[in-house]
């Protein structure tokens, strides 16, 4: 957009960094380049980037899929039965062999829609809709008709692990802090180089506020779980600054030209009561999964401004369709629920109940989860759009949704129709 040359204290700015305060990685590797998602990816630095090319490919397929996916029902559900799919991985892994894409992608499952028990049989079956894998060798494999990303057993390995601290299920997630005087240093940048170009204006802007302090909590930070938080996050204030076009019709940017302002947006948990069969052996995990909220202070609603807040409330309400569109949303939608699922596999001691030990799945030395490039830094974005400055972060929280004012008795019975559909 053309910039008003006679800009005053409120003229237009975003901006925004993080740098990760963690040990220096060295990036693993994939086919083509570094450890790459969804265009993001970590340099040999171990600076988080955007690779423009990537981003744009992915884009392409974005509104495609904006255009063309509905939700799967439950005509398409694939049955993974859990401890036979860890008792395939611990023979192979103790023979020194390779996970196969069916045991590391668990089957293709783009979502965990049911938890089913049998006590009979002793087993614990996660249910879904599924699909064929495209791409396996990539750091996030994609059901071939939707685009979404499929379940991994890497992160459900995470989760299980952080599901067993003994105070249960702890939040996980990343937090994005400015320094306090963000705003104020912009507005002296503005001050100082308000006549100037463009270009000197946003290279004045990135030198002077310099990097955000960026934490992960509950969570490794070498994991593909940490880092998909960090990815979401990342491309989450491009779209809210307006660096990339939201591929959903009617959100809008975030930034509110009114004031200058310190606006911080980040990812909570959002579910319907969780379906429980009147026996206890059969959930259905309903809802969107995630919202988005603002505030002014981290994971606190408060003081944002309204500009701010119409953006997460729209945000929230067309998390379906983002999620659909854009694969780093969808994945972690599926880290929220494989925390709730390995919530609840501890909270109603399931495991205990189909004498599954879990032992070996919990031990770093006996299952090791593939380490992934933490970034500790990242350029400045800047876009001339607003006059706020926008921060944030992912808060993945669970143990409200499965606490017995957050379930709701089936009492039609519907999910005993469900367990029958079980193959075999």
């Amino acid at each position: 957009m053309r910039i008003n040359r006679s800009w005053s204290y409120l003229a237009c700015f975003v901006v925004w960094l993080f740098i990760l305060m963690v040990p220096r990685l060295a990036p693993a590797q994939i086919s083509g380049g570094t450890y790459m998602i969804a265009g993001v990816y970590v340099d040999t630095d171990g600076t988080l980037r955007l690779r423009q090319k990537d981003a744009a490919d992915e884009l392409n397929k974005i509104r495609v899929r904006a255009r063309t996916t509905q939700p799967a029902g439950n005509d398409n559900l694939r049955f993974v039965s859990l401890p036979k799919l860890f008792a395939e991985a611990r023979a192979l892994i103790q023979a020194g062999k390779e996970l196969p894409p069916e045991i590391r992608y668990l089957s293709g499952l783009t979502q965990v829609r049911y938890v089913l028990v049998y006590p009979q049989e002793k087993d614990l079956v996660i249910a879904g809709p599924a699909e064929p894998i495209d791409s396996p060798a990539s750091p996030q494999p994609k059901g071939r008709f939707t685009g979404r990303p499929v379940l991994q057993l890497d992160d459900l390995v995470v989760a299980l692990r952080m599901a067993a601290d003994q105070a249960g299920p702890q939040p996980f997630g990343c937090s994005i802090d400015p320094p306090a005087n963000s705003v104020e240093t912009g507005q002296e940048v503005l001050k100082q180089y308000g006549s100037r170009s463009r270009k000197e204006l946003a290279d004045a802007l990135v030198q002077a506020i310099g990097p955000q302090q960026v934490r992960f909590f509950g969570v490794p930070a070498d994991t593909r779980v940490a880092f998909v938080c960090v990815a979401a996050d990342y491309q989450l204030k491009r779209y809210s600054i307006g660096l990339d076009a939201i591929p959903v019709a009617g959100i809008g940017h975030s930034i509110d030209s009114s004031r200058p302002a310190g606006n911080r947006f980040w990812f909570e948990t959002l579910y319907e009561p969780l379906l429980v069969s009147r026996d206890g052996n059969a959930f259905e995990i309903r809802g969107q999964r995630l919202q988005l909220r603002a505030g002014d202070l981290p994971f606190e609603e408060s003081d944002a401004t309204p500009k701010a807040k119409a953006f997460a409330r729209l945000f929230t309400a067309k998390m379906p369709a983002l999620a659909a569109a854009v694969p780093l949303f969808a994945d972690l939608q599926n880290l929220a629920d494989l925390s709730l699922l390995a919530g609840l596999i501890r909270r109603d001691k399931l495991d205990q109940r189909m004498g599954w030990d879990l032992a070996w799945v919990r031990s770093a030395d006996a299952y090791r989860v593939k380490a992934v490039p933490a970034p500790r830094a990242t350029d400045t974005l800047v876009n001339f759009t607003s006059g706020s400055l926008a921060a944030g972060g992912v808060g993945i929280a669970v143990e409200r949704w499965l606490a017995p004012s957050a379930r709701e008795i089936d009492g039609k019975d519907t999910l005993a129709a469900v367990k029958e559909k079980r193959p075999g």
